[in-house]
């Protein structure tokens, strides 16, 4: 079987869980199946990490702010979709597999087409994306699709409920992990602290985990929260201020063995967001051996299992109790950590690989 996969998010992100997925998809796929990348020119981290997988030429794209920057980035974006469509217009594979929602190819292919689906964020919290809503696009790429891959049951039941697809055109498939490489251990500068990772706005939901950090705070004064990600907005560094935490919160951007001795160190990561497709970043906790707390909410029982303790992510009392539960409790943290460490054992890239090329084989039969 011959695959061709898409530019689209190879343009849209430098690093990030989407594109990762589909370079370990690709590198992963069992023997005897082919595959082509429509990509020409990208700036992607991971094909580049990839390289001996994907032997196309990569060229580093200016920065948008930029004028320049931002006439070559329209630039490229139409080079690679105009190659792609020269590509699908030839019909030299059997399945198409998109990387994203732009329905370019509908009018040109032959083909049939699968779509991984990794959330329904974008119709669940339509307030916050309304600007750029995508969804006239994804639901006109979603629903002609020949099959669909969700990412997780959760993903799944929201697809029947909020588009109205038909079940039996939907495979569950969950991503895979790669376990963390080894490293040389550096001693911990930050004390005791527990961790937050990604984005702070909307649905993650991070004010609230804020305040309940808060309330830890009043008869714990050393104890820190590490936020990876960006630094602090204005909004958010006066939230932090009323709340009387702002010296003791910390937001750090780390490359991934930094992150792996966050993780490492951390009295608990937190997870408070309200919504997910899957969460990666329950099996980066676990692969660290750091003791996970975590919503009760979407897909996030469904990756941790037995692996967390959950609270509610609206309620910030159950936030504090939850990570309380673990933090002053060094027998249930080290049995937390154990019980993470066995449960990352049923995430694995070759697995997804295998799963997708089954899904595959049912799209074109």
């Amino acid at each position: 079987m011959k695959i061709l996969y898409d530019y689209q998010m190879f343009l849209i992100q430098k690093y990030g869980g989407i594109t990762k997925y589909f370079c370990e998809l690709i590198k992963n796929l069992p023997a005897g199946n082919e595959y082509e990348l429509s990509v020409i020119f990208s700036e992607n981290q991971h094909l580049k990490d990839e390289y001996q997988y994907f032997k196309k030429v990569h060229l580093p794209i200016p920065k948008k702010e930029s004028r320049i920057g931002k006439f070559l980035k329209r630039h490229f974006y139409n080079i690679n979709k105009n190659y792609s469509k020269k590509i699908i217009f030839k019909n030299r594979y059997d399945l198409f597999h998109p990387t994203y929602y732009d329905p370019y190819f509908l009018d040109n292919l032959k083909k049939p087409y699968i779509i991984t689906v990794h959330d329904l964020i974008e119709f669940k919290f339509q307030e916050q994306y309304k600007r750029n809503s995508r969804i006239p696009q994804m639901t006109k790429v979603i629903q002609n699709a020949a099959r669909i891959i969700s990412i997780s049951e959760n993903t799944k039941k929201d697809l029947i409920e909020i588009l109205k697809i038909n079940p039996e055109k939907i495979d569950v498939i969950h991503h895979g992990f790669n376990k963390a490489s080894s490293f040389i251990k550096k001693p911990n500068i930050f004390g005791r602290y527990i961790l937050f990772v990604g984005v702070r706005k909307g649905y993650k939901n991070f004010i609230t985990l804020a305040k309940a950090f808060s309330i830890l705070r009043i008869n714990d004064k050393d104890l820190k929260l590490i936020c990876v990600g960006e630094p602090f907005n204005k909004k958010e560094r006066d939230e932090l201020q009323n709340l009387k935490i702002l010296e003791n919160t910390i937001a750090l951007g780390v490359d991934e063995s930094t992150l792996n001795h966050l993780y490492n160190y951390a009295l608990a990561f937190v997870y408070p967001t309200l919504y997910e497709g899957f969460g990666m970043p329950i099996l980066e906790a676990f692969a660290n051996n750091c003791p996970v707390c975590l919503s009760n909410t979407s897909s996030l029982p469904e990756v941790a299992g037995n692996g967390g303790i959950y609270f509610e992510p609206n309620d910030i009392n159950s936030i504090s109790m939850a990570i309380s539960k673990v933090i002053y409790n060094s027998e249930l943290s080290q049995q937390m950590a154990f019980k993470g460490k066995i449960r990352l054992n049923n995430f694995s890239w070759k697995k997804c690989a295998e799963e997708t090329i089954k899904s595959y084989a049912k799209a074109i039969s």
